[in-house]
Formats: C-alpha cells, structure tokens, sequence
C-alpha cells in the first residue's frame, strides 16, 4: 500500500532509450523512488506511448533509430502540450541542446548520465518550491491552486516582511514578487531577497499601470529572471516554472525574450 501511495504522489514517468541496459536502469531506480515507470525503445514508440495515456514525464534519449528524441518531443507535444521532457544524449550537440530547450523542454543532460541529478531534477519538477509575495487574493488563489496542482509546494504571503523571513528560513526555487505591496514596493523587496538569497530566481508580477511597469522593468534590469503582467496567463508561467528548472539543472539560465 505504501508504494502504491508513493508512486500515485510522484507520479507517472516514461523511459525512451535505444539501449535496453540504459532503459532497465533508469526504470529499476526510478521506481525505487516510488514512480509509475514504462520504458519505450524508439521515438515513434514514446510518440505512440503518448498518445494512449498521460505521463507527468518523459526522459529521453536524443540519438535513436528512426525519429531522434528532440522529434519525438516534438511530436509528443501535440498529444500532450504540458508534458514535462528531459533529453538526454551522449554528444555535445549544442545547438540542438538549445533549440530543445527554446522549444519547451525542461532540460538537456548528457550522457554518461549522472544519476543522482537526473532523479534529483525529475523530484524537482514535481516537488518544487514557490513562494508568492501578492496581496491581491484574486491573483494569488489561482495561482497557488494551479501550482499545487502541478505538483509544486506553494507558500503565499500578502506581507513583504513574512516574505523576508520565510526566505531566511526556506530554500525557494522560485519566488513570485507583485510590484505593487504595502509597506515595500516589489522592486525593494526583490533587492532585499537578493541580499538574503543570491541565487533566488524571480518573476515580477506587474498590473498595467506604467509606475509600477517600470518598477518590475527595473527589477529584471537587475537580474530578476523576467516579468508578467495581471491577468496572469496561467499556462505562459506554468511554461516559465518548467523553462527555470529545467534550464538550471541543464547550467543554462538565459533569460525569456523580454516582454514586450
């Protein structure tokens, strides 16, 4: 019953890899860490997997008989759009590496594969932390529900000053900051969570109004990873949050075109 419950929190992963050894591997472990595994040999066999029923990831080999991974990623997208994709290949292949990833994959590693990263990073795309700095409810409950929904760990606070110690106290791997906050307007408490946190990646939350606009506009100047603007777009910062993890755990964190 315990692992029956586990594998049903950590959800349901599919394994393509050419090498039968490779995939065994990767399966045995991953369902040791309590996940639903199927394997798939080819790229038109993970495309056709997809097609038949909903998996939370795919991690997947990019150079295979047939169809190569970063196709069959494509293809799979178009059975599932929110399907989280890890690639993996043997070769340095850099410019396919960024296309995947400008593309939507959440990350790109290479072969041979460091094992421990690979299950650390499919743990993180499911158990990743946020926290929301928002006082207005009519933003903030949406969006806690559709990230607990995604698997993530949520925390939302109205107060600058709540959010400043939670951050003392919590890793965040990521941080959603309104521009528009009593007491500390979202720009200062960006630069404040930056003395506390170096490597705390944020997303500026802005309404229209071009006094706040400028102040969201500043915080990315500044290193903030980028900005988005009430109503919130669900699925564009649900595609922000997989573009983050996966791009740090690939050691690649360029920055989204700037909104415009």
């Amino acid at each position: 019953m315990a692992k029956a419950e586990a594998a049903k929190k950590t959800g349901r992963v599919l394994v393509v890899d050419d090498e039968a050894n490779m995939r065994r591997t990767l399966a045995d472990i991953l369902r040791n860490e309590g996940y639903e595994v199927t394997t798939a040999a080819t790229g038109e066999e993970a495309v056709q997997r997809c097609s038949e029923a909903a998996y939370d990831i795919v991690l997947m080999d990019v150079r295979m008989p047939g169809i190569d991974g970063v196709e069959a990623f494509r293809r799979i997208r178009r059975h599932q759009e929110g399907v989280r994709v890890i690639l993996m290949s043997a070769y340095g292949l850099e410019e396919l590496k960024q296309a995947a990833l400008d593309e939507g994959a959440i990350a790109f590693l290479t072969k041979p594969l460091d094992l421990d990263q690979a299950v650390r990073l499919i743990s993180e795309v499911k158990d990743t932390a946020i926290l929301v700095v928002e006082d207005d409810e009519r933003v903030s409950a949406p969006l806690q529900a559709e990230l607990k929904q995604q698997g993530c760990r949520v925390t939302v606070t109205r107060s600058p000053h709540d959010a400043l110690e939670l951050v003392e106290q919590i890793r965040f791997d990521l941080i959603f900051v309104d521009v528009n906050l009593p007491a500390m307007n979202g720009l200062e408490l960006y630069l404040a969570i930056k003395k506390i946190s170096p490597m705390a990646v944020a997303i500026m939350i802005t309404g229209m109004d071009a006094e706040f606009e400028a102040l969201a506009r500043e915080a990315v100047r500044r290193n903030a990873y980028t900005l988005v603007r009430k109503p919130l777009d669900i699925d564009h910062v649900l595609a922000l949050l997989s573009r983050v993890i996966g791009r740090r755990a690939s050691g690649d964190m360029r920055k989204p075109p700037p909104a415009q």
